[in-house]
């Protein structure tokens, strides 16, 4: 009988690590994505090394602040031929993040209105970001 414990646990123990999802270590993350409502708002959401290293020869995001003038977020995705592009003004809350976005490796994810006001903005990092 406690050989058959012990056999039956060995093949739970392997079925059970043949069941389990595949560990992510060294998983990078690289995105660049973007979107334009007919109103004008969107959203544009990746990292900045996954808009550096898309295909699109145009492709491109930043962040920027120029002394007094309010922050700003500009992109362009390129996609086949055809090239689009993205821009907002910080708001004052998206504003207080700015110095955190222009120097962030990981994800990000902005969102802005018709009248082009960046009213959001998510940062995200993680491990799979620590190569930027």
């Amino acid at each position: 009988m406690h050989d058959v414990l012990k056999h039956g646990a060995s093949a739970f123990c392997v079925a059970t690590l043949l069941a389990a999802p595949a560990a992510f270590a060294g998983f990078e993350t690289e995105s660049a994505n973007c979107y334009k409502n007919a109103d004008g708002s969107g959203r544009c959401h990746g990292s900045l090394l996954g808009f550096r290293n898309h295909v699109g020869a145009s492709t491109q995001a930043s962040f920027t602040r120029v002394s007094n003038a309010a922050p700003y977020f500009s992109a362009a995705l390129t996609s086949g031929a055809t090239t689009t592009y993205f821009n907002c003004t910080a708001n004052t809350a998206t504003a207080a993040q700015w110095s955190k976005a222009m120097n962030h490796g990981g994800f990000f994810s902005i969102y802005w209105s018709a009248a082009g006001e960046c009213y959001s903005l998510f940062l995200i990092n993680g491990s799979q970001y620590s190569h930027f």
